[in-house]
């Protein structure tokens, strides 16, 4: 059902000639301690130099990593007026926004929005949804649509023992007793 939603939304997303936010997760089931890339991308995007909406997922279970985020827009903190893409860690996950007062920088097209990782740090499972979209230039709604899961399920990390100095020591003395037969 969720598919059959997705895909009526596409359509009707494209024949109202609007702009298509997709959401992709690289695993929908991880680990405590292992990340998930999110990438969101924006597909017939009018021009606009405004624009921002809302990621809301559960943050004490999911940490947004800052250093991993990379974008096809210019990220406000490489530009010398903060032009661009800024991203803000709030209570209800992230905060996207786009603002450029330079006309060579702009948002248009097919592009990467956002690409980044969210690190599990809890069981359970998290959800993700995108609110308050706006753009300021087209006034135009934007649709969204997720590409596979809109959860990822986080799971106890597994502990694998080591093996014990003991089961090393009698490994090493197997391989050097093998290895003298065969050189008699």
């Amino acid at each position: 059902m969720k598919k059959f939603i997705a895909m009526l939304t596409l359509l009707i997303g494209f024949n109202a000639n609007a702009g298509l936010l997709t959401i992709d997760f690289s695993a929908d089931e991880v680990s405590v301690g292992e990340s998930v890339l999110v990438t969101i991308s924006a597909t017939d995007f009018e021009e606009s130099t405004y624009f921002g909406f809302n990621f809301n997922f559960d943050n004490s279970g999911m940490i947004y990593q800052e250093s991993s985020l990379t974008s096809g827009l210019d990220l406000s903190i490489d530009t010398p007026m903060l032009d661009g893409l800024e991203v803000v860690t709030e209570a209800f996950g992230l905060n996207f926004n786009f603002l450029s007062d330079d006309p060579s920088i702009f948002a248009a097209g097919n592009f990467v929005l956002a690409s980044f990782n969210l690190i599990a740090d809890a069981t359970g499972s998290f959800d993700f949804s995108i609110s308050d979209l706006y753009d300021d230039w087209s006034f135009v709604d934007h649709t969204v649509a997720f590409s596979g899961a809109d959860s990822v399920n986080v799971t106890a990390a597994v502990a694998v023992s080591e093996p014990s100095a003991a089961f090393m020591m009698m490994l090493a003395g197997f391989a050097l007793v093998s290895s003298r037969r065969k050189a008699k």
